[in-house]
């Protein structure tokens, strides 16, 4: 008896600290994970923030590298780390679960690490992460920008957690009063957050990713070259040389009457006044010498300063004209036989990866209508094969790409819609308040993306941790997937087709190349020689001429 007593306390000892290596392998590989997207994060935001200067006052509220500003780029990074978090969430569960489930590496001896209670755990972290940054960081963040920027930090940080319990008071009686509107008393506060998080993130996809297709599209079409592209370049080139030599004889000319002006306005007296010897005549001449001379002299002024702004604009066409050379240049060494067949690639490719997501969200429309969730699915998933955990045999290569693609085209979409084109991302130009708002749309996003990928069907694998309550926890989430598939299709099917037939409505005659066939026009840039004479004649007109003087000492 005693030795069994000896062996079930060590096994419990040993399970104990088999558990207790567990959680500190998953925490570990958790915090390094975090890490790394968290440095990742930092320095996107480095690259993307507004880089001010010393000198310049107009920018001094928005100076980036003060301290405050530098506690809401932390902040902002951790919350687009979790961001990241969650669009990653589900390619490296199915990597994972691949690795797990292969013959080959599933006895490797450096993935012994890799289990599924560290995915879930993973899942888990995401789901409080993204809650965390959405509902705290980023709140945090934006109301310290807005605090009084002259008070100290940590009456600054006392201000924005008044603010922030006071709103997070009325978020609790807004959800308080919807759950016992819709009869929800027994779904969870946080279940709740969860809901309306997946709907604000629907309804940005709803709109965002059929957009971001047709902007995939839109650059897909610009890639084919005429034949005749390199000769219609060559040709634009020599009218660029053209335009360049004509504006720097113009260019020559106004300098020609700049130096003639100046010349003239700063010659000596005896150039336009030739003293007489008689004193009678010297007092009324250098009176009259003083108003002539200041007469001239606003007129030159004058005219100087009107040649000085020509000049400056034919220095700035100069120099655009200049520019563009380059970008000619740099345009012929494009190969149209190159660019046509990537072109064809990227068409085939393209429509067909949309084509099989679209194929994906009718799949998981077609079942939650005709198959009940508490039913046996063997039957149905029969006739796509079980080997599989996709949709037409290809395997997790084919959800990562369908997953990939369509976060792809969201991220895009949401840029170009009208709410969020005006935060669009660029490098070096965004202030504090364009990089919240982008974090906490991409947060919005990725966290409902888990729960939206497997809504639509993108993978046949089930959500791990809070996500999978998602379309299960009540009626309303069933009926709420139902439509977000419905409207995804919708929404598609009408972007798609706006896009391919009003657009050859409206515009038949679709110039592949880029280049304009409009005449190119040269007699704007030439002038006569009667012209080219006429502001050094205007200015002539203005000037005393070294003819002999008169009786009166003056010259004619």
């Amino acid at each position: 008896m005693t030795s069994i007593e000896e062996n079930s306390t060590l096994n419990a000892s040993e399970k104990a600290a088999n558990e207790f290596y567990n959680w500190v392998r998953q925490n570990t590989i958790a915090f390094l994970l975090f890490v790394s997207l968290y440095s990742i994060s930092y320095s996107l935001l480095q690259r993307f923030r507004k880089k001010n200067k010393i000198t310049d006052v107009e920018e001094e509220e928005d100076d980036l590298y003060g301290i405050d500003n530098l506690i809401i780029i932390i902040l902002c990074a951790g919350g687009l780390a979790m961001a990241l978090a969650g669009f990653l969430l589900w390619p490296f569960t199915m990597i994972a679960t691949a690795l797990l489930h292969n013959e080959i590496f599933s006895g490797n001896y450096y993935l012994t690490w890799l289990n599924a209670e560290l995915l879930v755990t993973l899942w888990d972290y995401a789901f409080i992460g993204c809650n965390i940054s959405l509902f705290g960081l980023l709140p945090f963040a934006f109301f310290y920008s807005e605090t009084d920027q002259l008070r100290t930090f940590f009456a600054k940080a006392r201000e924005t957690l008044t603010i922030m319990l006071l709103v997070g008071m009325l978020m609790y009686g807004f959800i308080y009063t919807l759950k016992k509107i819709f009869g929800m008393s027994d779904v969870d506060e946080l279940e709740m957050l969860n809901l309306f998080t997946c709907i604000g993130g629907a309804l940005i996809c709803l709109k965002a990713t059929p957009r971001g297709y047709i902007e995939i599209f839109s650059w897909i079409s610009r890639l084919p070259l005429r034949p005749n592209y390199r000769r219609s370049l060559k040709e634009k080139l020599k009218r660029y040389k053209m335009d360049i030599t004509v504006w720097r004889q113009r260019l020559e000319n106004l300098d020609r009457g700049l130096r003639s002006m100046y010349g003239v306005n700063n010659m000596s007296r005896s150039a336009v006044l030739v003293p007489s010897t008689e004193s009678q005549y010297s007092y009324s001449s250098e009176k009259l010498y003083a108003s002539m001379h200041g007469f001239a002299n606003n007129i030159i002024s004058n005219r100087s300063m009107n040649l000085s702004n020509s000049r400056n604009e034919i220095i700035a066409k100069i120099n655009k004209l200049e520019e563009e050379e380059k970008l000619l240049r740099k345009d012929l060494s494009h190969s149209p036989l190159y660019r046509n067949m990537l072109f064809i690639v990227l068409f085939i490719v393209s429509h067909f990866i949309w084509l099989l997501i679209l194929g994906h969200i009718l799949y998981a429309l077609m079942k939650s209508l005709l198959v009940d969730d508490g039913k046996d699915l063997e039957n149905l998933e029969a006739l796509i094969g079980k080997q599989t955990v996709s949709l037409l045999g290809f395997g997790t290569l084919n959800d990562i790409t369908l997953i990939f693609c369509f976060t792809s085209a969201t991220i895009i979409g949401v840029y170009s819609i009208s709410p969020f084109e005006k935060i669009r991302p660029r490098l070096g130009k965004m202030t504090v308040q364009q990089i919240i708002a982008n974090v906490t749309v991409l947060l919005v996003i990725s966290s409902s993306w888990p729960a939206l990928v497997r809504v639509l069907g993108l993978t046949r694998l089930n959500s791990a941790g809070p996500y999978e309550n998602f379309s299960t926890m009540i009626n309303i989430g069933y009926h709420l997937a139902m439509a977000f598939r419905i409207g995804t299709l919708i929404t598609t099917v009408f972007s798609t087709l706006e896009y391919y037939v009003l657009r050859m409505i409206r515009n038949p005659s679709h110039n592949t190349d880029g280049i304009s066939r409009r005449p190119y026009n040269h007699s704007r840039f030439y002038q006569s020689q009667r012209d080219r004479n006429t502001v050094e004649t205007n200015l002539n007109g203005y000037f005393f001429h070294h003819s002999p003087p008169d009786h009166h000492g003056m010259r004619r």
